[in-house]
């Protein structure tokens, strides 16, 4: 239920005052929540709330200083988030990303904030954490509580990222974050349905093999069972904005099923669609007729179909989006097929161009 507890902002009518004012409006409008923000600027007021400085915000009996230092973005930040997660974040849009501290997981985070921060979502750290037999054995010996430490951990890793913006206070995407204890690939998916999310992200997992690195066991049972759309990032991917996306198509039949959530992710960037089917002899091009069904969707000026012969189908798209500076590839989750042929090591340094693009998986429904 809706919280309509109003929102005391305190000041001195001045320009930080009515920026603070601004900025909750502002959000709460995104968010569509209707919640009543009250300007104050009456210093008796300020004095029988035992205000010390101002701007400051009152909600729900929390007081939030927010001053005129160098800390002033940062601190607003952190209002706004407040006030947001109180209700949910109402309806926008969230980006759930785990995290495990490694040098993969930050990368990938850092890839979906960035995202985040275009598609105008929350962007949710989770941290799921499983005590090794070793924690448990020293938490009983010297009263350690891992737990807690690793959820500092947490809070520590948001603050990195959750910085001053300056003047990008309102487009860079919020922060939230979520500590979780259990097994990850169950946990994981218990966040994404908790907070209906938009989009999961992950990294790679960074296991032995150059593939298996890719697709580690946790991605894969995210990748497999997922509500939502699947990005993976590997370890060298670095946001530049989606300008270009590349679909690998192989079954009209199935592929049609997908195409209208393909269309609506293209159309948050106004990306351009590749079609590309990679035919060899037991693949024959299956026709196109998907480009004719992708227009119902899409604007035809911003599709292109085309048919790579290759009797490897990874190599085949490799030299395709490097030809064509693709940004993105994406596959939905029936072509299993292409994803056994990626965990053959013998074809894994053919694709290693392609390891440093991001990998969208969508749901089939069908």
């Amino acid at each position: 239920m809706q919280n309509t507890t109003e929102i005391k902002v305190l000041g001195t009518g001045n320009s930080k005052h009515e920026m603070v004012t601004s900025v909750l409006n502002e959000y709460l409008h995104k968010a569509g929540l209707s919640i009543p923000v009250n300007d104050y600027t009456d210093v008796d007021l300020f004095i029988k709330d035992g205000i010390e400085s101002v701007p400051a915000v009152i909600y729900q009996g929390q007081v939030f200083s927010i001053g005129n230092n160098e800390n002033f973005n940062k601190s607003l930040r952190k209002v706004v988030t407040a006030v947001l997660k109180d209700a949910d974040f109402g309806q926008m849009e969230k980006i759930v990303i785990p995290v495990d501290f490694s040098h993969v997981s930050t990368n990938a985070f850092a890839y979906g904030h960035r995202l985040g921060t275009d598609l105008g979502a929350i962007t949710k750290a989770v941290h799921v954490f499983l005590p090794s037999a070793t924690e448990l054995t020293e938490a009983a010996t010297v009263n350690i509580d891992f737990a807690m430490l690793r959820e500092s951990y947490l809070e520590d890793f948001v603050a990195t990222f959750d910085l001053d913006w300056g003047n990008d206070l309102m487009r860079v995407s919020l922060i939230d974050s979520e500590f979780r204890t259990g097994f990850p690939g169950d946990q994981i998916l218990d966040s994404i349905e908790d907070n209906a999310a938009y989009l999961t992200v992950m990294g790679s997992t960074g296991q032995s093999s150059f593939l298996r690195k890719w697709f580690g066991s946790v991605s894969t049972k995210i990748m497999n069972e997922s509500p939502s759309p699947v990005l993976i990032v590997p370890e060298e991917a670095c946001y530049k904005g989606i300008n270009r996306i590349a679909y690998a198509y192989e079954d009209i039949e199935q592929d049609e099923a997908v195409l209208g959530k393909l269309a609506s992710f293209a159309n948050r960037f106004g990306a351009e669609i590749h079609l590309i089917h990679v035919e060899n002899d037991a693949k024959p091009d299956p026709g196109y007729y998907i480009t004719e069904v992708l227009n119902k969707y899409y604007p035809s000026s911003l599709i292109s179909t085309s048919s790579i012969k290759s009797d490897n189908i990874p190599k085949g798209i490799t030299d395709y989006c490097v030809a064509r500076y693709i940004d993105l590839i994406c596959l939905s989750t029936h072509k299993k097929g292409f994803l056994e042929q990626l965990y053959d090591d013998n074809i894994s340094q053919q694709i290693a161009i392609i390891s440093s693009l991001p990998l969208l998986i969508l749901k089939n429904d069908e």
